[in-house]
Formats: structure tokens, C-alpha cells, sequence
């Protein structure tokens, strides 16, 4: 009786070891996916492409016995994890930010934060007038830092109050509104510019800024160009260009709800 229970004893625990070396080995896969994820389209993959240089130059070097070489991989190594940090710091900070901020759990079906009509209306109405305009939504990061760069308003959202916030020179047209709480917070707001290779050399500031907020934070972002009347939107660091009026709503519907929020596609229903 003694014997079996050690053997079981025994096969548990060996059971444990290959268990937990599984759940390592996933677990560190996942956070790789996660980072190379987060790093496409932006000028960190290239770094991450050099890294799995190194890394696989530093493997040779150990099977192959070049000592001079290994021996020099090994005494950069600290100083280039040092540069690393200094020169892709805004890259590194989004990284954190976006694993904070993503919702892992889900929640119930998510509720219309604000009068929706109102908002495509003004975006639909700018859009033919070709009037530029920045409008960032509040989701689950917090934007007072933003709001605060620009003139309090506290308003309620309404298709008239936003198109004359973006009327050409205006005092508030220049900048963005940030939406919080289901009400214009503020506006003639400034944005972190981004340096994303999604954008093109046509893509002036305001596309930027909008690409911007969208890496920094997880807010949902809403553009119209005053070169081409295009709406487009940013969310989770990603660029969507030229969306179609009729899926303007579904798309901002899409982004708003817990359970697709940080999906990285929206699926247009086909007819």
C-alpha cells in the first residue's frame, strides 16, 4: 500500500514538472506574440529583427566555439538592453500601457456612452464639407492629461455643437475634442504625434495626432480630412482609412462594446 502510494506520489509530481514546463513555455510564447504584435508597424520591429540577429549569432558563436565572438556579444549585451531602453522608450511605455489597460475578462454588452446619431451626423456633415475635424473618445485609459491641454467645455454632444467647434477659424477648431463620460470634456486639444509607417507622406498632423492618441491610450478615435472628406478611425494603434458612411456607426458600436473592443479588425457585413 505504501509502494503505490509513492508511485503515485512519484508520477505526480513528474506530472507537475511537464505540466508546468507547458504553461512556462505558453506563457512565454503568448508574451512574445503580444510584443511582436504590438511592435508591427512601428519602428521598434526593426530593433526586434536585429535582437533575433544577435540572438541567433550568440547561439552559433556557442556551438561553433568562436570564443572572440561570443565573448564580444556578450560584453554588449548589457549596453545595447541600456540603449534599448533609452531610444524606444515611447514604444516600451505603450507596451505597459496596452497590457494595463486591455479588458482580459470581458464585461456585459457595452451601452451608448453618448447621443451616437448626433456624432455620425457631424461627422457625416463635415465630411461632405470637407471640414477637418479630431474627435478622441474616452474608453477605458483615462484622458484628463489631454483634456487639459485644451480648453474645458463641458458640453453636451450634439451635431450642431460639433460642427461649429470645427468651423474653419474658429478659436476651437484647431486641435481635437476629447469626449468623456458621454460629453465634449474638451477641446483645441494637443495629441502625441505618431511616427507610425501606416501613415503616408500625404498624412498631415491631424492624422498623426489621431494615430498618436490611439498608441498611447486605448481611446477611440474619429477623423474627417478637410483635403478629402474621408472619415477614418484609430483604435487599439491601428489606422482605418476611408470607412464607408453606412458602416460609420456599426464600426463605432463595434469598437465601444466590451466584448470586441480590442479585437484588431472590424468585419463589414457582407450583403
Amino acid at each position: 500500500m505504501n509502494d503505490l502510494i509513492f508511485n503515485a506520489s512519484r508520477y505526480m509530481r513528474i506530472f507537475w514538472e511537464y505540466f508546468r514546463n507547458v504553461i512556462d513555455i505558453v506563457l512565454v510564447a503568448f508574451i512574445f506574440y503580444l510584443v511582436y504584435r504590438f511592435l508591427t508597424n512601428t519602428r521598434a520591429i526593426q530593433l526586434l529583427k536585429g535582437v533575433m540577429v544577435i540572438i541567433v549569432v550568440a547561439i552559433l558563436s556557442k556551438f561553433l566555439r568562436l570564443d572572440t565572438l561570443d565573448w564580444l556579444i556578450t560584453n554588449i549585451a548589457s549596453s545595447v538592453v541600456i540603449a534599448v531602453i533609452i531610444l524606444f522608450q515611447p514604444e516600451l511605455r505603450r507596451l505597459i500601457t496596452q497590457f494595463g489597460q486591455r479588458n482580459w475578462i470581458g464585461s456585459e454588452a457595452g451601452k451608448e456612452p453618448f447621443p451616437l446619431d448626433e456624432l455620425v451626423n457631424a461627422l457625416v456633415s463635415m465630411s461632405e464639407e470637407n471640414v477637418g475635424s479630431l474627435i478622441v473618445i474616452e474608453r477605458n485609459t483615462g484622458l484628463r492629461s489631454y483634456a487639459e491641454s485644451g480648453v474645458m467645455v463641458n458640453g453636451d454632444i450634439s451635431e450642431e455643437f460639433i460642427r461649429t467647434i470645427f468651423y474653419p477659424l474658429t478659436p476651437l477648431h484647431d486641435g481635437a475634442i476629447v469626449v468623456q463620460g458621454g460629453r465634449i470634456s474638451a477641446a483645441a486639444c494637443y495629441l502625441p504625434l505618431s511616427d507610425s509607417k501606416q501613415l503616408k507622406k500625404q498624412h498631415g498632423a491631424r492624422h498623426r495626432a489621431a494615430l498618436g492618441i490611439a498608441e498611447e491610450t486605448d481611446a477611440l478615435v474619429l477623423l474627417t480630412s478637410e483635403e478629402t472628406g474621408s472619415i477614418a478611425i484609430m483604435v487599439n494603434g491601428k489606422f482605418f482609412p476611408r470607412v464607408r458612411v453606412q458602416d460609420l456607426k456599426n464600426m463605432i458600436l463595434f469598437f465601444m462594446n466590451p466584448k470586441t473592443a480590442y479585437e484588431d479588425k472590424f468585419r463589414i457585413p457582407t450583403k
